[in-house]
């Protein structure tokens, strides 16, 4: 009286392969999207590490010394 369902009356799910159901044209579209995309998240990863180099240098440590050398500086 197990409450799983018996394998023989699971769903078989067959793999779908995604190319073939694909036309040329839509292989072409999804790819150019696909690229276009790739673009977008280089451009954003190296703005954000060009961010991230310019203001690491304004973080300010909260210890004695660092405080005593800004004061020096």
């Amino acid at each position: 009286m197990c409450s799983s369902p018996k394998s023989s009356r699971a769903v078989n799910k067959t793999a779908i392969n995604f190319n073939d159901e694909l036309t040329q044209e839509q292989r072409l579209r999804f790819a150019a999207k696909a690229n276009l995309a790739q673009e977008r998240r280089e451009q954003r990863e190296a703005t954000n590490k060009r961010y991230e180099q310019k203001h690491a240098s304004n973080k300010t440590s909260s210890g004695l010394f660092s405080w005593l050398q800004q004061l020096v500086s």
